[in-house]
């Protein structure tokens, strides 16, 4: 598992916890067998200009899941645990074409090599 910028350093679980109380509002269901792969959060001074990425993959079916989150206000990212399906094949085309898996916050001052890692993470899956 990679975590980054904010998450850096915790465990799976303590992800997937974050993931059901804070973005899914602790509805959680639609994480059960799920693995974290990626996770990513940067948040910034009262919330502003913050945003997260999440890749999930199904420990049953082998199916991967992206989570985007975001937020520019002192709200958080409650409501956003939104599962959205995606296969290796379109995330490796979008980092090819240089279109990038995801965005990073504004206060992420590393977000440069945290973009590489999650490229280069998700090149050798």
């Amino acid at each position: 598992m990679l975590t980054l910028e904010d998450l850096k350093g915790m465990t799976e679980a303590e992800v997937l916890d974050k993931l059901i109380n804070e973005y899914g509002e602790g509805h959680g269901n639609s994480l059960t067998n799920k693995e974290v792969l990626v996770a990513y959060e940067s948040v910034g001074s009262w919330g502003c200009d913050s945003s997260s990425f999440f890749l999930l993959k199904d420990k049953i079916t082998g199916e991967l899941y992206e989570i985007h989150g975001s937020h520019c206000s002192c709200f958080g990212f409650e409501g956003q645990l939104q599962l959205e399906p995606t296969t290796l094949e379109a995330l490796k085309y979008r980092i090819k074409e240089g279109d990038g898996v995801f965005y990073t916050g504004g206060y992420d001052s590393h977000s440069n090599s945290n973009k590489n890692a999650v490229d280069e993470y998700i090149n050798n899956l």
